[in-house]
């Protein structure tokens, strides 16, 4: 076996020059003063979320914390938060997962001008109009639920491909005072993709007015279900924020029972711009579907062209003041807006007998205005319209042709998670007859959200 050879000895120049500049570099990190140590009581979980670990982008829209909540949980396409510091948020033992419980108790108590088709939701087309059962019942009714009290579970984490967030959130709420099961989101998003049960793209949670009422104005397209969506960042630009979303959504035409069944041949399709900043945000989304009957022939059968557009927004003139507004319009597309989702007027079949899809038109504008940190009114106005004459015999004589909607209320937050408010709502609801009715109703709601 080969001896090994000894190393050389280094040459006395490189020997001196080394410790010299060891020495130097000592010298000067001695003179450094010494960093402050972290507070001995902060645990390494909050100085983990202290330094952002998912690194998740903050959102520029001044939020005033009014119900509903949705704002928190609805899917954002940067996965942008409200508070970097992710309250509530512990992570899970030796991983990069952060896990939030949430839990919400809300009480409703109220009182209404008369009977109406839906209890505890203010929806304008369901008041009675004249010829129609209760219009003329005396007395004023009262109503008290606690159905819209929520739960939530919801992870975040950073993988390969972005962040992540899976969110799981439910309700019991229901038109009347019972209780039942109400899912408001089951969805998983990675990166910009998101799939599950959430909001519509076509919607815009953030421009919705802060009502006290569950169902909230008559115009607002509020529709949640089944989507598969992409959403892409077109700037860099952190005070002036561009996103373009694309989805494919659930279907679900909503048609006369005695047109037949609905017939779904394609997903609906959306397509949706924002811009956003401290200033508010804008949002214009386009809806394409197709609203179809199935008969038993082939020949029977019809497929109606679906088309709309949602123009949306808020506007945060200060602090104090913040205005929302939105308006739709289209035909087909009724499945999407709060007085008209559920019932059958995307298409129904005209004086000739062919299916048509049935023309619409809304419109909303809420003011919110802080009177002082703990204490905020919202005042709102909505007014839709149906172009629905031509189908008076598929839809009957008192089938919803206009309605308007309006909303004033008061919301203490005496401390986190506890909100206190009370509100007066007016309807108008008029048929294709020309018959009307109006109601009023009076809210009384508490909330206290951990």
């Amino acid at each position: 076996m080969k001896p090994r050879t000894p190393p050389r000895p280094a040459r006395s120049g490189v020997a001196i020059l080394l410790l010299s500049l060891l020495s130097t570099l000592a010298g000067e990190a001695r003179a450094q003063p010494a960093e402050p140590e972290a507070p001995s009581g902060r645990s390494s979980d909050t100085a983990a979320l202290e330094e952002d670990p998912l690194r998740l982008p903050q959102l520029p829209i001044l939020d005033l914390a009014l119900l509903p909540n949705t704002q928190f949980f609805t899917p954002r396409p940067d996965h942008a938060v409200f508070d970097k510091s992710l309250p509530g948020y512990f992570r899970v033992p030796t991983t990069d997962i952060f896990v939030k419980l949430g839990v919400a108790a809300t009480t409703h108590f109220m009182e209404s001008s008369k009977r109406l088709g839906t209890p505890t939701w203010f929806t304008t087309s369901a008041i009675p109009v004249e010829g129609q059962d209760f219009h003329d019942s005396p007395g004023a009714q009262a109503a008290a639920t606690a159905n819209t009290s929520d739960v939530s579970l919801e992870f975040r984490g950073r993988t390969e491909l972005g962040p992540m967030r899976l969110l799981f959130n439910t309700s019991f709420a229901q038109a009347d005072p019972a209780f039942g099961f109400h899912p408001d989101y089951a969805y998983a998003q990675l990166g910009g993709f998101v799939a599950g049960f959430t909001d519509s793209t076509f919607a815009d949670v953030d421009a919705y007015p802060k009502t006290l009422d569950f169902e909230g104005p008559n115009a607002l397209v509020f529709s949640k279900h089944a989507v598969m969506r992409y959403g892409h960042r077109l700037n860099h630009d952190e005070h002036l924020r561009m996103f373009l979303q694309v989805a494919i959504e659930q279907p679900g035409a909503n048609i006369p029972t005695a047109t037949g069944p609905p017939r779904d041949i394609v997903p609906d399709g959306v397509v949706a711009w924002r811009a956003e900043g401290a200033w508010g945000h804008v949002q214009l989304a386009g809806l394409v579907r197709a609203v179809g009957s199935q008969a038993p022939g082939r020949d029977d059968s019809e497929t109606v062209l679906g088309i709309g557009g949602n123009l949306t927004g808020a506007y945060h003139a200060s602090r104090r003041h913040t205005f929302q507004l939105g308006v739709t319009g289209g035909q087909g597309i009724a499945a999407y807006v709060n007085d008209t989702g559920g019932a059958h007027y995307d298409a129904a079949p005209d004086e000739s007998g062919s299916l048509d899809a049935i023309p619409l038109l809304g419109a909303y504008v809420g003011v919110t205005y802080a009177w002082m940190p703990m204490l905020a009114s919202t005042a709102t106005y909505g007014w839709l319209k149906l172009w629905d004459r031509d189908h008076r015999d598929a839809l009957g004589a008192s089938a919803l042709r206009r309605s308007q909607y309006a909303s004033l209320n008061l919301v203490a937050q005496p401390m986190k998670g506890v909100q206190l408010g009370i509100e007066g709502l007016w309807g108008y609801n008029r048929a294709i007859n020309g018959r009307s009715g109006q109601a009023f109703r009076g809210q009384l709601t508490f909330q206290y959200r951990y």
